[in-house]
């Protein structure tokens, strides 16, 4: 079960409609946030009133939507709430309690509505923006979804393991839907390593893998075989399983010869540990798709790691003709032309990166090294104190 139970002294609260993952939202869901809650709270602090009688009616809508909270009675946690934040517009913890409890109830909209509140007393609180997240993913706003799940991660939301399972879950079916697949996998990576598994969790990553936008939800049956087979020879290989990993996926290419992406998927794995291990799994897809330009691109990046530029060139310009501003082909056809001595169009071919994306590193690296070679110093000088500031 991707939700981890907690202790049985922990308040009942709302119970979470089945997840994809047998993560299934157990009758005391509220406790599955309740340490991040404590320190909401403790972040938001209490509510200030100007007179005794205002804050005695608080305290007592308060303390009565505590108490059907504890009992399990949502309806009239969620009324007095609201009656308390009615009262105490800037209660943000009350606010919170209400999103939280009508997400529980399966109220999407009204839980982003009092997740909206929370935001705009506390911009950028991270519990709030995951919540809100989950939430846009269940209405199907799954822009608005992505967006407050990568920014709720990335200010600290799943860190606590209880929610993260969940969280991160639902993000990578959010980054793969908007074309972030590696992003997606490194997502997936974090369920191998601890050895999480499900169908869906299977049939996730091996979409992402395979570069496929479509949510797992939404599949069709008739393609679910090849595809949960893929993510499943991922699944292995995450879990740090490379040899058994390596056995099942020549099995799919056995019998799926022709199939798009499955070597890309592979590879990609394999770039994980060493760009060269991944070449000829590179190689294999550009001959199964030659019109792949991703694939082209990323041959091309694996070959000039390894230092074999005249093979990386063509493979940079059979991506670039195809999409013109592929960043991994374009760095590699930069590096391919100054090895070959073409100055001139390895600077503008750099240098189109570098309009575009200011600080890439490799951009500047590339430019550093062909005019340290070709003996200008003060170039060369300029843009390895480029590299320096980014590396501090």
């Amino acid at each position: 079960m991707l939700v981890a139970p907690i202790s049985e002294a922990v308040t009942k609260i709302v119970s979470y409609r089945k997840q994809q993952i047998r993560a299934r939202r157990v009758a005391n869901s509220t406790g599955l946030w309740l340490p991040i809650l404590l320190v909401f709270a403790l972040l938001i602090g209490g509510p200030g009133f100007g007179n005794a009688q205002q804050a005695a009616q608080f305290d007592d809508l308060a303390g009565r939507a505590a108490a059907a909270r504890d009992s399990g009675n949502v309806p009239l946690a969620v009324e007095l709430y609201g009656q308390a934040t009615q009262l105490k517009p800037d209660w943000a913890e009350g606010w919170f309690y209400i999103g939280l409890l009508q997400y529980g109830a399966n109220n999407f909209p009204a839980a982003i509505d009092a997740l909206n509140h929370v935001l705009e007393l506390k911009p950028g609180a991270a519990p709030a923006l995951a919540l809100r997240g989950l939430s846009e993913y269940e209405t199907g706003a799954y822009d608005d979804s992505l967006r407050d799940l990568d920014e709720g991660v990335k200010k600290g939301a799943a860190n606590e393991p209880r929610n993260e399972q969940i969280i991160r879950y639902h993000l990578a079916q959010m980054l793969a839907r908007a074309g972030r697949f590696q992003d997606a996998m490194l997502q997936y990576q974090f369920f191998a390593s601890k050895h999480i598994d499900d169908p869906d969790l299977l049939l996730g990553l091996g979409l992402a893998g395979m570069r496929n936008t479509t949510l797992p939800k939404d599949f069709p049956a008739e393609g679910r075989e090849l595809v949960e087979a893929a993510g499943s020879a991922g699944y292995v290989f995450l879990s740090g399983d490379s040899q058994t990993a390596d056995g099942m996926f020549r099995k799919l290419f056995e019998r799926y010869p022709t199939v798009p992406n499955l070597h890309f998927y592979y590879g990609v794995l394999l770039f994980m540990h060493g760009p060269d291990l991944a070449i000829d799994q590179f190689k294999s897809e550009v001959e199964v798709a030659p019109s792949n330009a991703a694939a082209h691109a990323i041959l091309a990046y694996a070959l000039m790691f390894a230092g074999r530029f005249a093979e990386a060139q063509p493979e940079a310009e059979a991506a670039l003709a195809r999409v013109p501003d592929i960043e991994m082909a374009q760095i590699a056809l930069g590096r391919s032309l100054a090895e070959a001595g073409d100055v001139k169009r390895a600077t503008e071919v750099l240098n189109q990166v570098l309009k575009r994306d200011a600080d890439n590193m490799e951009a500047h690296m590339a430019l550093a090294a062909m005019y340290s070679r070709t003996g200008k110093r003060e170039e060369a000088y300029r843009e390895r104190l480029v590299c320096l500031g980014m590396q501090k």
